[in-house]
């Protein structure tokens, strides 16, 4: 308007003036919606999907589930997106969830098609008669459902019973930096630089955070002697204990191993992190640890340390100490994880057909892929493709000629294995839903969240066209 009175400097005012709060919040929500549709359609035409699982409470005490879906077409081309964030105000049982999860499936198109239901390890969730998975079964919902990954991992890691030693590493740590102890803080981080540590600080340790113990730890145990230095000349009162604990063989025995199967297990937990895993990958990070458990397991009965750079570095300080008594701590460890992941052991067969085709045992398939399984590892073209990966290699086979092997393999390529990506997306939400904006409404808070995990691109031009079509019929009213 201002423009067509040829007043540029008014004009350029009012390109400055920020659009009201209504104006945005219309806006992503029209924008959400435009995603969503374009999520209909992928799922209409999917083969097959699965679905991950997740709850937390927000900042305002409200219990949100979380469904994200997973979907693959008949080109192997996968989209991982959130179907839905859903407010559970009243109770969070089994039946709660699962009206929520069947109330949102349903306006997509049902379970017909659903390969895989992954979910966290709560007994609401996880219940055989009560939780989800047994509701799911009642219901006629026969996939399988699976406990994520990543989080019976976790559960593995606390097998250790070695809560004495860590929190002697907490308390330590919280004397030096926990609290109303800035100043003390700050003495330390200059001590350590004065006597060039080999790092500048160590960080807190917290329950929640999945790799956050064996950080600690890392950093711990590297500075252990500037720690103990730091307690005997720079603190006064009531240290005397953690700097016997800090000089005694034992103790410190317990701690390298600790630091050191700790950091093994962050590096599996990363591995095992990320988005577009299918769960024949994550499979095959947990079965290469599996199998160097019981590499560990017979090096330290031996009370050899290669595979234990903390350990190792202890043995050439203190020629005393050994370490073959923490083959047992192994021993529990393999137990534990041959107990945690017996649901995935039972998809075993499946992981070994999709992963080495070419190669497999013919007899030991099902009888209903065999005859696809001869044609196939005679194929000429085929068998000098063998090496490729493994989404690369299925993609190479026609459905018309292998229809039966061409359909499992895009089932298990839909599969979650973790619920990653919900737990990622929490940290979104906390992030949307702050203190500073804890009214924030439920529509208004899934068109954000998906706007903000999604693949597809809004169509803007699209929506564009609509509004000027609405506002062209208002005027001819």
């Amino acid at each position: 308007m201002a423009l067509s009175f040829g007043d540029k400097k008014i004009a350029k005012k009012f390109e400055n003036v920020s659009l009201s709060h209504q104006t945005v919040a219309r806006r992503v929500a029209e924008l959400s919606e435009n995603v969503t549709v374009q999520l209909k359609d992928v799922v209409q035409q999917c083969k097959y999907f699965s679905l991950a699982l997740d709850e937390s409470t927000d900042i305002s005490d409200v219990s949100q589930l979380l469904v994200f879906i997973r979907t693959i077409d008949k080109n192997f081309t996968v989209f991982e997106e959130l179907l839905k964030i859903s407010p559970l105000r009243g109770t969070t049982k089994g039946i709660d969830i699962y009206n929520s999860l069947a109330s949102v499936v349903d306006a997509y198109g049902g379970f017909e098609k659903c390969a895989c239901v992954v979910t966290d390890g709560a007994r609401a969730m996880t219940g055989r008669k009560r939780g989800l998975v047994g509701i799911l079964k009642d219901h006629g919902v026969n996939c399988p459902t699976l406990h994520c990954i990543i989080h019976q991992e976790a559960l593995c890691a606390k097998v250790l019973q070695m809560s004495d030693v860590m929190l002697s590493v907490t308390n330590i740590v919280n004397i030096i930096k926990g609290g109303n102890r800035a100043q003390r803080h700050r003495k330390f981080i200059q001590f350590l630089k004065d006597v060039g540590a080999e790092y500048e600080d160590v960080p807190l340790f917290s329950k929640i955070r999945w790799l956050s113990a064996g950080k600690t730890l890392k950093h711990f145990f590297s500075l252990r002697k500037e720690i103990l230095n730091f307690l005997q000349n720079e603190i006064e009162g009531t240290t005397e204990t953690y700097q016997i604990q800090l000089s005694d063989d034992k103790f410190i025995g317990s701690l390298a191993f600790l630091t050191d199967i700790s950091n093994h297990f962050n590096i599996l937990n990363m591995k095992l992190q990320g988005k577009k895993q299918n769960i024949s990958q994550l499979v095959g990070h947990i079965e290469g640890f599996r199998k160097k458990l019981v590499l560990f397991k017979a090096s330290l009965q031996r009370n050899d340390a290669t595979h234990f750079p903390a350990c190792s570095e202890v043995l050439g300080e203190r020629k005393s100490i050994d370490f073959s008594a923490f083959s047992n701590k192994i021993g529990d460890i393999i137990d534990e994880f041959n107990d945690r992941f017996a649901d995935f052991d039972l998809l075993k067969a499946q992981m070994e057909l999709f992963n080495n085709p070419m190669e497999i045992v013919i007899e030991s398939q099902p009888s209903y892929v065999q005859q696809e399984l001869c044609e196939l590892q005679s194929d000429p073209f085929l068998l000098s493709r063998k090496n490729e990966r493994y989404d690369a290699f299925w993609r190479l086979l026609s459905n018309e000629q292998f229809p039966r092997l061409n359909d499992f393999a895009l089932k298990i390529c839909s599969m979650f294995g973790s619920t990653y990506i919900c737990e990622s997306t929490f940290s979104i939400m906390k992030r949307l839903k702050s203190d500073t904006r804890n009214r924030m409404a439920d529509e208004t808070l899934d068109a954000c969240l998906r706007l903000s995990t999604t693949e597809f691109k809004a169509e803007i031009d699209t929506i564009c066209k609509s509004k000027n079509a609405e506002s062209q019929a208002e005027i001819k009213k």
